[in-house]
């Protein structure tokens, strides 16, 4: 296999790429797209997947995507080209079938790949799952989703109207446990929930929050394509062992802090459980937040409007984390006992009802809490399920998605309504979903991004 290396189109050739790739928002791809959940069956009748992000949990989702019996990855795109090499080698990718411009392999791969895998960091998501599924190609994506609200509500309408296959990655929503727990909160038998309470011991110990931007610049590796992971975002200079690989989750730039990476592994329980339409309010408590950096720690208030499992009264969704976690007297019917972070050194969601209090431990641990007798409750039967083979199956014609677009999209939002609000302390933000408004100029700065210029994304940035 010859060196991989950096494929940089010329200013004829990418003014063209660009525009195959764009073409899509005003409509002309409608001859590129499968229909709906149609089999997507490309070289030998195998689904052809092609993977941006190939490092970290990119190298796990395309492990186990490739587990997948129907799987044939065809292309790479990773911007360290000793991680793209491994990678390129390990599935048997040839050279000009592997880039570290995500642009470059859109444009150059659109017959050879018929799903595309986003494991990127948080602020390249939505250019790359965006133009991919313009081009009919169905998406797996990490989470969170992407990087702001506005991303977020475009990802789910152009899922919708190109028609393809998608699934964010939260494969803990797949976890017998999670599920059991949102069939406990499905029944009703633990009554109108009055409060759901969530904590993660993120970001401590994993990267940097609470910091200053850090000064000075040291020179880019060889192996790195800077260029490209900046992607997006607004230039700033390489520093070594300060974003890349994994520290970037803690710069605002880049990433979206302790809330946003962990909380899509949290708050997919309530969505679905409680059916969660868009929150209405948001309030953070939080210390050491700093321009560049989100909070050391934070207590993030959403609320929401009443709906059937509150029994029609209003309710929050309480959000802590770097070390904070709800006061005892917050979670009813839990004993004195039950030390959760020795139980759930991760993190949990728990959900306080009129008759008991359930607590989901991290990833799927159940236990429910009653003043009395705990209420009969037949559990559902529950098979395992693989979260990446479930999205492989419905590329292929079998079945759908549990975290589609049209789930992760609106959950996502919430989500990032919350980062907002650990990003404007203090005050009550009220949010207007439709309109996707804060009531708070500071915050209405952060719904949507100005990407720079030559990574501009038709409609989204």
């Amino acid at each position: 296999m010859s060196k991989i290396h950096h494929i940089q189109p010329t200013l004829s050739e990418f003014t063209r790429r660009r525009f195959i790739l764009t073409v899509g928002a005003i409509g002309a791809t409608t001859l590129l797209l499968p229909q709906r959940f149609a089999s997507s069956r490309g070289l030998n009748g195998r689904l052809q997947v092609g993977c941006v992000g190939c490092g970290g949990m990119g190298a796990t989702d395309l492990r186990s995507i490739a587990s997948h019996p129907g799987v044939k990855v065809t292309a790479l795109c990773d911007v360290n080209r000793d991680t793209l090499k491994k990678t390129a080698i390990a599935y048997q990718v040839d050279d000009a079938s592997c880039f570290t411009d995500y642009r470059a392999f859109l444009a150059a791969m659109g017959g050879s790949v018929d799903a595309v895998v986003v494991s990127t960091p948080d602020h390249a998501h939505a250019p790359v799952a965006v133009q991919a599924m313009r081009l009919g190609k169905h998406v797996y994506c990490q989470k969170p989703l992407t990087h702001n609200l506005h991303e977020a509500r475009m990802m789910r309408e152009v899922a919708d109207k190109s028609r393809v296959v998608t699934q964010m990655g939260i494969q803990n929503h797949a976890n017998v446990g999670r599920r059991l727990a949102m069939a406990w909160i499905e029944s009703g038998v633990l009554g109108p929930v009055s409060a759901v309470h969530i904590w993660t011991n993120r970001p401590a110990g994993w990267w940097p929050q609470g910091e200053p931007r850090p000064v000075g610049s040291d020179p880019v590796p060889a192996n790195l394509d800077w260029e490209s992971w900046i992607n997006v975002a607004a230039m700033r200079p390489f520093k070594e062992a300060t974003y890349a690989p994994f520290k970037w989750r803690g710069f605002r730039d880049f990433g979206t802090g302790a809330l946003g990476d962990m909380a899509c592994h949290f708050f997919d329980a309530p969505a679905k459980a409680l059916k969660l339409t868009a929150p209405i309010t948001v309030r953070g408590d939080v210390s050491d937040l700093t321009s560049d950096q989100f909070p050391l720690s934070e207590t993030v208030e959403i609320g929401f409007e009443g709906n059937a499992a509150s029994g029609g009264k209003p309710f929050s969704i309480y959000w802590y984390d770097g070390g904070r976690v709800p006061a005892p007297a917050a979670i009813p019917h839990v004993p004195a006992d039950f030390d959760m972070p020795k139980r759930s050194s991760d993190g949990a969601t728990i959900f306080v009802c009129e008759r008991g209090t359930l607590v989901v431990c991290h990833p799927g641990d159940v236990h429910v809490f009653c003043p009395g007798e705990k209420p009969a409750f037949t559990p559902p039967e529950l098979a395992p399920i693989d979260h990446w083979h479930e999205w492989v199956d419905a590329c292929m014609g079998s079945g759908t998605t549990r975290t589609p677009f049209s789930f992760s999209g609106p959950m996502t939002e919430i989500v990032l309504c919350g980062v907002v609000g650990g990003l404007n302390p203090g005050p009550t933000l009220a949010w207007n979903a439709k309109e996707m408004t804060f009531n708070n100029p500071a915050a209405q700065s952060l719904v949507r991004a100005n990407y720079r210029g030559g990574w501009k994304v038709e409609g989204v940035g």
